[in-house]
């Protein structure tokens, strides 16, 4: 029978509909980027209006790897993704980050073609999923494969303190039957690993983690199965570290893959990973701890869908940043990089690898609290802005600049280094004329200003689209 999108027969009826859906959802996106849009989520919207069961339709039968978290969802996605196509593998992916059915149906429909090819039947659907819909996608979907990143407290208006997030990601670990990937060093992500009938786990080694002599704990300081306070023998980052329930036991599983971070540079991180008996180094061009972690998740799922160690950690070498994920551009003589904040533990990690870099020449925030940004502003206060704030002249933009400005200067930086303007491109080029020839200008954004500032950069230096 001639390959067609469909995997599984379709009863006559549902075959033309679904037809339909298709060609109305690609006639849309070319339309809309015909006219400059990004067609991102619409096309996928309208086609799954027509055909509800359609993104069910076009992942039936195909190998899945579905990534979900509260941070590095992106980065870990194009890491996974780079692995799989040094494989020799067609990769259908959503690189924009339209994470809900409606983009992830559009990314499919762009695929189309491929699909329908025989070999488009080998393809590998790798796709970031956000959180609050993992449940209801996952049981859709069926994946082979679902990494959980991490979590950390997040749009606070959306999803609420985060056991909800974790008991939403529980769900559709129990009704997709995946292989889930966890992070053993969160507390809360190891806890899922009694959600699924084969879960394993990635971490840092244990050699690494910061000896503490409390207890620790973070945002998530407390058992997800009996309510005791975890007591902490090492610590990463935030919660994630050596955990151990003395109330019910639970306690940090032992990872199938550990890593350790070698060497750690503004432009890089040198990392060495361990995997059944083999071990294997690479450096990767996306630097920090907590994309070491991003690393380890991408490369145990790789690892665990049949791809050797030593192939897979050599494909991280290549891969590059996410948009506003460490990405770095040339302006003007000088460099600019881009790195998302989202959340209290987001941004301490941003402040400790700005404290550490060589090359700051100016440092730029910007704070806004749209729907995809999350209402609630109040998790700056919950920055430990105190122990690592950058010298010199801060630019503070976004709709909520004046909160952010008023948190800053509460964490004692005085009045006149905060530049504060609610018109960000005038800030830009205020703060990169601040910063000296060869140095870096390191941006601090939100979702949404960093989606706006982006897109007003973009001409000027040449910057690629962020779906690509």
């Amino acid at each position: 029978m001639r390959a067609t999108v469909f995997i599984q027969p379709m009863k006559p009826w549902r075959r033309l509909r679904s037809g339909a859906a298709i060609l109305a959802g690609r006639l849309t996106s070319r339309l809309l980027r015909l006219v400059g849009r990004a067609a991102t989520a619409l096309p996928g919207k309208l086609a799954l209006t027509l055909a509800p069961g359609l993104l069910a339709d076009l992942t039936a039968g195909r190998q899945v790897f579905l990534v979900t978290g509260t941070n590095g969802k992106t980065t870990t996605v194009r890491m996974l993704c780079r692995i799989l196509e040094d494989q020799g593998r067609a990769v259908i992916t959503n690189p924009s980050g339209a994470n809900l059915d409606s983009g992830l149906t559009t990314t499919l429909l762009a695929h189309v073609p491929l699909l329908r090819q025989k070999a488009g039947r080998q393809a590998a659907l790798v796709f970031e999923i956000d959180e609050a819909f993992f449940g209801k996608l996952a049981a859709t979907i069926k994946p082979a494969f679902c990494l959980v990143t991490n979590f950390f407290r997040d749009q606070l208006d959306r999803f609420g303190e985060l056991k909800h997030t974790r008991d939403l990601i529980a769900k559709g670990l129990r009704e997709s039957q995946a292989q889930a990937i966890l992070c053993a060093d969160d507390s809360l992500c190891a806890s899922l690993g009694r959600e699924s009938r084969q879960a394993v786990y990635f971490g840092l080694a244990e050699g690494q983690l910061r000896q503490t002599p409390d207890q620790g704990g973070g945002e998530s300081p407390f058992c997800v199965f009996c309510g005791s306070r975890y007591q902490y023998s090492g610590v990463a980052y935030g919660h994630l570290g050596l955990f151990r329930c003395p109330g019910c036991g639970f306690e940090r599983p032992e990872p199938d893959l550990s890593f350790q971070s070698l060497a750690l540079t503004e432009r890089s991180v040198e990392v060495r990973f361990a995997f059944g008996g083999q071990a294997a180094e690479t450096t990767i061009p996306v630097p920090g701890l907590h994309n070491a972690y991003n690393a380890a998740g991408a490369l145990l799922a790789a690892v665990r869908a049949g791809i050797p160690l030593a192939d897979a950690a050599a494909s991280l070498s290549k891969t590059q940043a996410a948009f506003g994920r460490m990405e770095r551009f040339a302006a003007d003589g000088k460099e600019v990089c881009l790195i998302l904040v989202k959340n209290p533990v987001g941004m301490e990690r941003a402040l400790d690898f700005v404290a550490r870099a060589n090359d700051v020449g100016a440092v730029m925030m910007l704070l806004n609290a749209n729907d995809p940004d999350g209402r609630d502003v109040s998790w700056i206060w919950d920055v430990r802005f105190e122990e690592a704030m950058p010298a010199g002249p801060i630019g503070v933009s976004g709709v909520r600049c004046a909160d952010l400005a008023l948190r800053l200067r509460y964490a004692g930086k005085p009045s006149d280094e905060l530049w504060v303007s609610p018109e960000h491109l005038a800030l830009f080029d205020r703060c990169l004329a601040l910063c000296p020839q060869g140095r870096c200008l390191y941006i601090l954004p939100n979702y949404t200003p960093l989606l706006a500032l982006r897109a007003d950069l973009a001409p000027r230096y040449q910057l690629p689209e962020i779906w690509r």
